[in-house]
């Protein structure tokens, strides 16, 4: 949800009502991990490509911050709804699964096993292929591993990212393609076939990869860090994404994500995966 982590982490969020039940499934601590996390799109631009005529006939005339709110009612070529391409975990750019979970090194959960919400296919984006990957954190302090939890603020999250009320994003889905929780399984958050909104003006082509916590005030679990470097290694192999593709959210946007911690980590990384590529 990246936005400027230094300044939403100041800013407490008035919860809906789908997070006060996931609070009291998950606990306390999943569910500001999951409310408090770095956003990185203005409500409502994350996933449309504008202009384009939304439920009510009113045209949306830009997505930056500058535009935000300026609508007109003049006519607009109305944007199709995106096909039904599935929730496959790996697939190609037509949505056929190219691997399954049990061929990735870690634990890979589908999003079945924590939301039966499917996203808006009238405002989402269609991927049409993959070819980098950025890594975020949620920049909410995070403590937990234990699975209810962990599905509640995944919940938490996907409420917040896709409601109507004003403190909401209202985007189409949930921002991020895969989560890493604290006990290093990777949980499916956006059908990999639809492009996500973790990183504005970034998202064509681009796998997000979000880990629970904040990595500003936190260090990564270990087991977080194995899932993530193998998980990496796995998609890279997978898609054929060189590593100048990888980036972390502040090598693209104005925004202390994914945190000092995890930043230094990535550039150590990908240092020796560089290494190992040019081998």
């Amino acid at each position: 949800m990246c936005d400027e982590c230094e300044r939403e982490s100041k800013r407490v969020r008035v919860f809906s009502r789908r997070a006060w039940m996931a609070l009291t499934a998950g606990g306390l601590g999943a569910v500001v991990g999951g409310l408090w996390s770095c956003r990185s799109e203005p409500r409502g631009s994350g996933d449309r490509k504008l202009p384009v005529v939304g439920t009510e006939g009113v045209v949306e005339t830009g997505s930056g911050p500058a535009s935000r709110g300026v609508r007109t009612t003049q006519a607009a070529t109305t944007r199709a709804a995106a096909p039904d391409l599935g929730a496959a975990l790996f697939p190609d750019a037509a949505g056929k699964p190219i691997a399954e979970a049990s061929d990735a090194p870690v634990i890979v959960i589908p999003r079945s096993d924590w939301t039966r919400v499917g996203p808006n296919l009238d405002e989402i984006v269609v991927m049409n292929g993959v070819s980098r990957m950025t890594v975020h954190h949620t920049a909410g302090e995070l403590s937990t591993d234990a699975w209810k939890a962990t599905a509640g603020t995944l919940e938490a999250i996907r409420d917040f990212h896709t409601g109507t009320q004003p403190e909401d994003r209202g985007w189409a889905d949930i921002a991020y393609h895969f989560v890493v929780d604290r006990a290093g399984r990777v949980w499916q958050a956006r059908p990999l076939a639809y492009q996500g909104a973790h990183c504005q003006g970034h998202n064509e082509h681009n796998i997000g990869i979000v880990l629970l916590g904040n990595f500003e005030v936190q260090m990564p679990a270990a087991a977080q860090l194995v899932s993530l470097a193998a998980f990496i290694g796995f998609l890279r192999r997978l898609y054929g994404i060189p590593v100048a593709e990888i980036f972390t959210h502040r090598e693209l946007r104005m925004t202390v994500c994914p945190g000092k911690n995890l930043q230094a980590y990535m550039d150590r990384e990908r240092r020796r995966w560089k290494a190992e590529e040019g081998g």
